[in-house]
């Protein structure tokens, strides 16, 4: 026994600590301070969480898993942020009115809030936001909800990437946790390269970019990672068709760890795909896997540091209809960012990281077999210092970065002879960039952004290129008219500059890009863009429109997109250069009603080309061209325990070369095309459906089984087209047949969801 001396304390301990963290359940209602009446929709979060809820019509809210120590944040649009402590809460909280003071709201819907932001086309997504998206597969992807936007798309089933207003892949720029991420999508672009499990915010901009990112031509994506817990937590999913786990893990006060890790085991579910048109079938195999890793050590109040370890890998191999083909790529990420605070104005951060990425593939899909792999290496610093003051924020900074790019490294035979091809040498270059933004506010009504980055391009010498040095001044600037608290004008202009090509095998559905630098035949290619936008913000109704006009010169394409270029001695040999125009309109809504939620974006959009030796000088529309993109999400609430959504996609199908028939000269394969672009793609369209049903919480334990039914009428979109040959290499012809594939037919899934 015990003596009694002992058992007093430790039971007192008990008690007191049971109280403090013991958990409640609260009801109250929210009502405005002057009408003395319900207010709807208010945002009721605990601080510093990402727990919560909304009031209803009657302004009246609950909230479970309540600690003592909780303090609530109330918010919504027109009202002062009200900080309420959890142990002085009554039956009625009241807000206070107020005009004009919209950077304290935080935002109700799942489509982020454009009436607050400076610039057009910027949108910013939290956590809750990503978490109030439909499943896909089991999956809440980060990726997917950008493609839910106006202006943008997904590339054809089985491409890697995002169309922006008319931009190819390669114009796009992802940062994860302020590192360059190079292909953002796994096979299908079923799921991204993101782990949504493991995102605490992102921010994708598509026009008016912030001088501080530079590079790149169509869009900016910043996807920050978890912050810093109170407490460790856990969350993953088991599914049918992948599995995956994230910690976030509070090691002491100084140390943090963020761990995740996903994995698909397509080879287990394939006998049940009978489509025999589908290419993940017996005779095919395809998985990945992500990984991250992220320490944070927190030195003092003013300082933190930050090392993250990304990586990424895909395999597929396709031994359907004869083929021999295997792929394989991926991303390895590392990087250290340094933050530091001076006062609570100023504040710095500088990052020192290297992003590789590497695709190869081998095949027979032609008379001939080869293997080609390509890889892309970037290593960079950036530093920039932030001014955050009442009526203006500044920032300025500057970024190097080392790049090394192989665009292609070919073994090919034919007969079982080796073809001689002289492979391409890497080229190496440098880029170094200062940049200077400022946000200011000049009366209540006009907000003004305008921002100046110079950049320096210099490459070193090899077999194909000589040395080259390029400088650029690239302006933007973003105005915002808001005329009262619910409807807002705003213009932007941006004048940007690339520094490599892309050059896409517009027949073939997979990420096999081939990247080449700037030179003095191919020069840098630059962009003009202009956009236009309204918005208008009302009882939980966004509307928002825009039109856009870009003109994007020195713009690069494979001549007939072929793969001829494979056995150049010089790929520069097969590029030809000119220019093109992507002009649209964007409208899209969003409107909570009670228990549910939609929205619905529609984009009427061309993109035309116009090259000197393409189709006899005329334009023609690029393979990423997509004059209509409709999309349409709604989510029902049954109630806490019951979730329904659905995601409805129409987009129209991508342009391509087909290549007609292949001459067998001097023994060397030579593939002659239609013109330029003049087939497409079937549209593509799919409905997916999802039920998702929580379980009661035990404790600190929560879980949710979701069922979604993927393409649920079985739409047959096509994943590449392909070519077979009718003839052999010793005849002086040989015809080429058209074959199509799709990727995923109908597909339910069922995944199990959990937290602790």
């Amino acid at each position: 026994m015990y003596p009694l001396k002992y058992i007093i304390p430790i039971v007192f301990i008990f008690i007191c600590f049971n109280k403090t963290f013991s958990q409640n359940i609260i009801k109250a209602k929210v009502f405005d301070f002057v009408k003395n009446k319900p207010i709807t929709d208010v945002s009721i979060q605990i601080k510093g969480t990402n727990k919560g809820t909304y009031s209803k019509n009657d302004g009246t809210f609950s909230l479970l898993k309540i600690k003592n120590r909780d303090i609530l944040v109330l918010s919504k649009i027109g009202y002062k942020t009200t900080f309420v402590d959890i142990n002085t809460i009554g039956n009625i909280i009241y807000l206070e009115q107020q005009i004009n003071e919209l950077s304290l709201v935080t935002l109700r819907s799942f489509s982020s809030s454009q009436l607050k932001n400076t610039v057009p086309d910027q949108i910013y997504y939290s956590k809750r936001d990503i978490q109030r998206q439909p499943f896909i597969l089991g999956e809440k992807d980060v990726i997917k909800l950008l493609q839910y936007t106006p202006g943008v798309q997904q590339a054809t089933e089985g491409q890697s990437g995002l169309i922006v207003r008319g931009g190819n892949g390669s114009m796009n720029l992802t940062l994860l946790d302020n590192i360059y991420i190079h292909n953002t999508a796994h096979l299908g672009g079923l799921f991204s390269a993101i782990n949504s499990d493991f995102v605490e915010s992102l921010e994708f901009s598509k026009a008016g970019f912030d001088a501080s990112y530079g590079g790149r031509l169509s869009s900016v994506t910043n996807i920050k990672t978890l912050k810093i817990p109170d407490s460790t937590s856990f969350s993953g999913s088991l599914g049918l068709l992948s599995a995956k786990l994230t910690g976030n893990i509070k090691v002491n006060e100084k140390h943090n760890l963020l761990l995740s890790g996903r994995r698909t085991y397509f080879e287990i579910f394939k006998p049940f795909i009978k489509d025999k048109d589908a290419i993940l079938g017996k005779d095919s195999n395809y998985y990945l896997y992500d990984i991250l890793v992220k320490h944070t050590y927190k030195l003092s109040n003013k300082n933190q540091v930050e090392t993250m370890l990304y990586i990424t890998k895909d395999d597929f191999y396709d031994k359907t209809k004869g083929r021999d083909r295997q792929l394989q790529w991926g991303n390895f990420l590392i990087g250290t960012t340094y933050s530091h605070k001076f006062n609570k104005t100023l504040s710095s951060e500088t990052t020192l990281s290297n992003s590789f990425y590497e695709f190869s593939i081998g095949t027979d899909d032609v008379v001939y077999d080869y293997q080609a792999r390509n890889t892309v290496n970037v290593l960079g610093i950036k530093h920039h210092f932030v001014w955050a003051l009442p009526n203006y924020v500044l920032k300025i900074g500057a970024q190097y970065n080392t790049n090394t790019i192989l665009p292609k490294r070919v073994l090919a035979s034919i007969n079982n002879s080796p073809i001689e091809i002289l492979n391409q040498d890497t080229f190496k270059y440098s880029d170094f960039s200062l940049f200077a933004d400022i946000e200011q506010t000049i009366s209540k009504s006009v907000k003004l952004k305008t921002g100046l980055r110079f950049t320096r391009f210099k490459n070193q010498s090899n077999a194909l290129v000589g040395k080259n040095i390029f400088s650029s001044l690239e302006p933007r600037l973003s105005v915002k008219y808001q005329f009262n608290d619910q409807q807002a004008f705003k213009f932007s202009y941006q004048r940007l500059r690339q520094f490599i090509h892309q050059a896409s095998i517009s027949s073939f559905s997979l990420p096999a890009d081939f990247f080449v630098i700037s030179t003095k035949t191919v020069k840098p290619q630059t962009v003009n863009q202009v956009s236009l936008g309204y918005v208008y913000e009302v009882n939980g109704l966004q509307f928002n429109s825009a039109t856009f006009f870009k003109n994007v010169s020195n713009y690069s394409e494979f001549e007939n997109g072929s793969i001829n270029n494979l056995f150049s001695n010089n790929i520069y040999d097969d590029i030809l250069v000119g220019h093109f125009n992507a002009y649209g309109l964007e409208l899209s809504a969003s409107k909570k009603i009670n228990k549910l939620t939609a929205q619905g974006a529609i984009t009427l959009s061309k993109t035309i080309a116009k090259f000197k030796d393409i189709n006899q000088g005329q334009y023609f529309p690029t393979n990423f061209d997509r004059p209509i993109n409709i999309n349409t999400i709604v989510n029902y609430k049954l109630n806490n325990r019951l979730e329904f959504g659905g995601l409805f996609l129409y987009t129209s199908g991508q342009n391509y070369t087909r290549p007609r028939d292949i001459r067998i000269i001097n023994e060397r394969p030579i593939i002659n095309f239609e013109a330029k672009n003049t087939s497409r793609f079937p549209s593509y369209h799919r409905l997916d459906l999802s039920c998702t049903y929580a379980f009661k919480p035990k404790g600190n334990w929560s879980s949710k089984l979701n069922l979604t039914l993927y393409n649920i009428y079985n739409n047959k979109n096509p994943f590449q087209i392909t070519f077979s040959t009718d003839g052999s290499s010793d005849d002086a012809f040989v015809e080429i047949i058209e074959d199509r594939d799709n990727l995923f037919p109908f597909l339910p899934t069922l995944n199990w969801l959990f937290s602790f």
